[in-house]
C-alpha cells in the first residue's frame, strides 16, 4: 500500500510520491534558484547571465533587459544593467546630475518610480506614437515589444526593471505572466545583495576601508582592537580659523571638500587609508605586514612619500576662481611618522568609533605642528627617516614634542627649499 501524507489535495490524499516529485521540479525551478545563492559571493555579472539564460531556456523569447538600481553613495546616484542577446552584461554609474537630464525626465524610469506599475508599448505600431525616445531605439535595434516594471524595495524604494522581445507580435500572455511570476523573487534577491553592497559602500566612506573591514567582520566589541604596525601620516589645514571666520558656512564646507579630495585621492592611490576627517586634520595610515620583507615596508614609506607630494601639488593646482574670496589658495602640512598603533573600538556602549590610538598617533600630530614653526610643507620623524626609500631627507635638528619624552629628530624632504630661502 502506497505511502500517504496527511494533507490533501481537493479531498484526495496526497501520496509521498507526488510530494516528492513537487519538490524536484520546485528545486529544479528558476524560483528555487533564485531564493538559494548556496552561501556563495555574489557577482553582479554572474548572477545576470544566468538568470536570463534561464529564463530564455524556459521559451521566454529576450532580446534586452535593462535594470535600474538607486544608489546610496556619494557621487552615485543610480547605476543601469543592461544586456543584449548575444552581448555581455553592461554596468554603467549614473551621477546626481544624470538624474534632472532630459534622458531621465522622459524615461521610463521616472514613470515608475514616481508610482506607476508597470507600462507596455508595441513597438510595431507607428513610431509617431512612441512617448519614449528608448522605444525608437529599441524598435530600429530590431524589437517589437517593450515592458517596464516596478521592483519596490522594503526601504520604500522604487527600482526598474524592463523587458525586450523581437519576436513577431511581442510577448504572448504566458511569457507575461511568467515574467510578473519571477520578478518578486528576482527583487528578492536583488534587494537582498544590494543592501550588502550599499552597507559596504556607506561603511567605507564613513569609517574607511580598513575599519569597514574590519566591522564587518565582526569586530564590533567595545574596547575591541588590534596592534598593528603602521605608517602614520597627519596633515592639517593652513588658516581654517580665518576661513571659518570671513566665509559662509557653505564655502567653508566648499573649501573643505576641495581640501579632502586633494589628500584623499593620492592617499588611498598609494596604499593608504583615510581613518579621520576631524575638522580640518586628516589622521591616515599606510598598514605594514609585519611578515613582509623589508623592501616591501620601504616601499610602502615611498607610497607615503610620493602621497604627500602628489597631494600637496593637487592643493597649489586648486584655482583660485573655485575658492571662497577671501581664500587665493589652500596649503597644508603634512608629518611621517612609523610605529605600533591600536586599530580598533572606543566610546559608550552605544556609540563606538572605530579609529587608530597611541603613542605613533601622538607623535605623528606633535610633529605636524613643526611644519608652522619651519614653515615647511612636510616632516617627518627619525623613526619613518630611519626606513629606506627613494628620496632623500633633510635633517632639521632635534625638536621637543608636547607629550613625547624624548627629544624627536625631525627632516623633510631635501628638495623642500628651507623657509625663506630663494625657490626656483
Amino acid at each position: 500500500m502506497a505511502d500517504t501524507a496527511h494533507s490533501s489535495r481537493q479531498g484526495r490524499p496526497v501520496s509521498i510520491t507526488e510530494l516528492h516529485q513537487e519538490t524536484t521540479t520546485y528545486e529544479r525551478s528558476l524560483e528555487a534558484w533564485l531564493a538559494d545563492h548556496g552561501g556563495q559571493p555574489f557577482d553582479p555579472l554572474r548572477f545576470m547571465t544566468e538568470f536570463l539564460e534561464r529564463v530564455m531556456a524556459e521559451g521566454i523569447p529576450l532580446f534586452r533587459m535593462s535594470m535600474n538600481l538607486r544608489d546610496n553613495h556619494p557621487q552615485i546616484a543610480a547605476r543601469g544593467f543592461t544586456w543584449v542577446r548575444g552581448e555581455e552584461v553592461q554596468i554603467v554609474a549614473f551621477d546626481f546630475a544624470d538624474r534632472g537630464s532630459e534622458a531621465y525626465m522622459d524615461s521610463p524610469i521616472k514613470l515608475i518610480h514616481d508610482g506607476v506599475a508597470g507600462i507596455r508599448r508595441n513597438l510595431e505600431s507607428d513610431p509617431a506614437k512612441f512617448d519614449f525616445p528608448v522605444l525608437h531605439d529599441l524598435k530600429e535595434a530590431g524589437a517589437t515589444d517593450y515592458v517596464g516594471m516596478a521592483m519596490p524595495f522594503a526601504d520604500g524604494s522604487r527600482h526598474y526593471i524592463s523587458w525586450a522581445t523581437d519576436r513577431p507580435g511581442g510577448f504572448t500572455k504566458e511569457h507575461l505572466s511568467r515574467l510578473d511570476a519571477l520578478v518578486p523573487f528576482f527583487n528578492l534577491r536583488v534587494e537582498l545583495e544590494h543592501a550588502r553592497l550599499t552597507t559596504r559602500q556607506l561603511m567605507n566612506t564613513y569609517l574607511g576601508e580598513q575599519a569597514a573591514s574590519r566591522v564587518l567582520a565582526g569586530a564590533i566589541r567595545r574596547g575591541e582592537g588590534e596592534g598593528i604596525n603602521a605608517i602614520v601620516l597627519f596633515c592639517d589645514l593652513r588658516g581654517f580659523t580665518r576661513l571659518v571666520e570671513l566665509n559662509e558656512p557653505g564655502e567653508v564646507v566648499d573649501a573643505l571638500s576641495h581640501y579632502y579630495e586633494a589628500v584623499a585621492e593620492p592617499v588611498a592611490a598609494f596604499g593608504g587609508d583615510i581613518v579621520k576627517m576631524m575638522g580640518d586634520g586628516i589622521l591616515a595610515i599606510f598598514p605594514l605586514d609585519p611578515d613582509a620583507p623589508q623592501k616591501r615596508v620601504d616601499r610602502t614609506a615611498c607610497g607615503a612619500v610620493a602621497a604627500v607630494k602628489r597631494a600637496i601639488a593637487n592643493l597649489k593646482s586648486i584655482r583660485s576662481d573655485e575658492l571662497p574670496g577671501s581664500i587665493e589658495e589652500l596649503r597644508a602640512g603634512f608629518a611621517l611618522h612609523v610605529g605600533e598603533v591600536t586599530f580598533g573600538n572606543i566610546g559608550s556602549l552605544d556609540r563606538l568609533d572605530f579609529t587608530v590610538i597611541g603613542p605613533a598617533v601622538n607623535e605623528a600630530v606633535r610633529a605636524e605642528l613643526l611644519t608652522k614653526k619651519l614653515e615647511l610643507p612636510l616632516v617627518t620623524t627619525d623613526a619613518f627617516a630611519g626606513l629606506d626609500c627613494t628620496v632623500t631627507l633633510r635633517s632639521l635638528g632635534f625638536h621637543v614634542l608636547r607629550g613625547v619624552p624624548r627629544p624627536v629628530e625631525i627632516f623633510t624632504l631635501d628638495e623642500i627649499p628651507a623657509a625663506g630661502a630663494p625657490k626656483a
